[in-house]
């Protein structure tokens, strides 16, 4: 039986809008807590999107831990938001 690396290496707050499938990634951090603190702000104020600064219509966000495959691609290296 593999055991499974349960590490955390950081969280990505992500963004999915009305008729996409594919999650945006928004925000970086390191803990669960600061996530969840950025999530509260996009919440009551939704920001603009990344790509052609639209507001976005009825965003659904999540919360997703950082890969060890991200990492090592360099997930750390870029603009946190």
């Amino acid at each position: 039986m593999r055991k499974r690396n349960n590490k955390c290496y950081g969280y990505k707050v992500c963004y999915k809008e009305e008729n996409s499938r594919k999650y945006v990634r928004h925000f970086l951090t390191y803990t669960y807590k600061q996530a969840q603190t950025a999530l509260n702000g996009y919440i009551r104020y939704p920001p603009k999107a990344w790509e052609d600064d639209h507001i976005l219509v009825n965003p659904i966000w999540k919360i997703i831990p950082v890969k060890k495959r991200e990492v090592k691609q360099g997930i750390w290296r870029e603009c946190p938001f």
